[in-house]
């Protein structure tokens, strides 16, 4: 509804420094940090792109004895981070990073 979206509208806009520091913090570990609605009792949580494979098939190519190396760094999937702002961590994270801005 309406209403459902202008209050994620909210929420992405005052979470939206602290998902600047966190990806500055991690750098090429993640591709974005974004707000998530979906996240209900985690913090956060990490998935992987739409595209390359998937954590369970990197973990088990990485396990391989005779793996070929040169196709882990373009097949590796982008990861993703989505934060839960409701959550009390995200929220004192949040004020953190406001403070440290001003």
């Amino acid at each position: 509804t309406e209403d459902e979206k202008a209050q994620e509208e909210k929420l992405k806009d005052m979470t939206k420094d602290l998902c600047e520091v966190v990806k500055e913090t991690l750098g090429e570990k993640v591709e974005k940090v974004v707000v998530s609605t979906r996240v209900v009792k985690s913090p956060c949580v990490i998935v992987t792109g739409e595209f390359g494979w998937s954590a369970n098939m990197e973990r088990i190519m990485k396990a391989q004895a005779l793996r070929d190396t040169s196709t882990m760094g373009y097949m590796a999937a982008k990861k993703h981070l989505e934060i839960n702002p409701d959550h009390s961590i995200v929220e004192s994270l949040r004020k953190k990073a406001e403070a440290d801005k001003n």
